[in-house]
Order: structure tokens, then C-alpha cells, then sequence
């Protein structure tokens, strides 16, 4: 897999739900909006399965879902998000590639999780106070930070 940001686009937070059966949803603003059913991804992530939903206009995220989570790591320390990003949600495109990254996977945290999609850090932040994409220093995704707790 392998998802490139394109633009950003300025959009509020998204609503976080968390089940049972699926263990977060997280839903973006411009999922009302749609004009046809959105683009739809199932990616392996270490031992769990992610889908993200962009719509097949814009390339805008509407919808990430984590399906099934495997073997997360846990740590009773806070997530820590990025402290300087961009705001808003970004604008994606997809192209299918053979990648297995071992270093991909969930990581619960004591207010959040993070969702790693392979090695590379972090150059970029995109997003809003909850959510929080990260994109290498060549655009392509690599990890989403989500806040599931209120610090409030």
C-alpha cells in the first residue's frame, strides 16, 4: 500500500467511535457529503486490518476503520502527538505496491493509539487536535495518531 498526500483541505474533528465488534471508527466531517460511495482500502497493519475510505472526487479521507486488531503494543505512557502541524484532512491518492513492513502495527497509549504503516518517521503532520496524520519527507502516509481521550 502506499497513500501519497496530494493537498490538504481545511475540515473540522472527526467523531470517534469505539465498539465492540469494531474497535474504532473514526469519521470525518466530508463522509455526509459524499456524492457516491467513497474509495475503500483494506490494508494489513502488522496483525490488524485497517480500511480508509477516501472520496473518489477529491481523494479526501472520510473514514478510517480499524476492522480488527491484532496484537497491539501497549503502553500506560500518553500518546504524544505532533506539536507543529498543518490543520485540516488531508487529500490522498492510493497506488497498490507490495510492501510488508514489519515495523508496521498498533500501539495502544494510556489516551490514544497510533496506527504505524512501516519505518519511515514522520515529516509532516496533518490534521486536528484528535487526529493526526503523519507523512514522510517524500508525502507518503506513515502513521495516525488519535486522540480517544478528552484532555479536557
Amino acid at each position: 500500500m502506499s497513500f501519497t498526500i496530494q493537498s490538504v483541505q481545511p475540515h473540522g474533528e472527526p467523531t470517534v467511535e469505539i465498539d465492540e465488534y469494531v474497535p474504532v471508527t473514526i469519521q470525518w466531517p466530508g463522509y455526509g457529503r459524499l456524492r457516491q460511495a467513497p474509495q475503500s482500502v483494506v490494508l494489513e497493519v502488522g496483525t490488524s486490518l485497517v480500511e480508509v475510505k477516501t472520496d473518489r472526487d477529491s481523494g479526501e479521507v472520510v473514514e478510517l476503520v480499524l476492522v480488527d486488531m491484532g496484537q497491539p503494543e501497549d503502553s500506560d505512557a500518553p500518546l504524544l502527538m505532533a506539536g507543529v502541524m498543518e490543520s485540516g484532512v488531508p487529500l490522498m491518492s492510493y497506488a497498490e505496491t507490495a510492501q510488508n513492513d514489519s515495523a508496521s502495527g498498533i500501539h495502544l497509549h494510556s489516551d490514544g493509539l497510533r496506527v504505524r504503516f512501516g519505518r519511515k518517521r514522520a515529516s509532516r503532520a496533518v490534521g486536528t487536535p484528535g487526529a493526526v496524520f503523519g507523512f514522510s519527507d517524500v508525502g507518503l502516509l506513515v502513521e495516525l495518531d488519535v486522540r480517544l481521550e478528552s484532555t479536557a
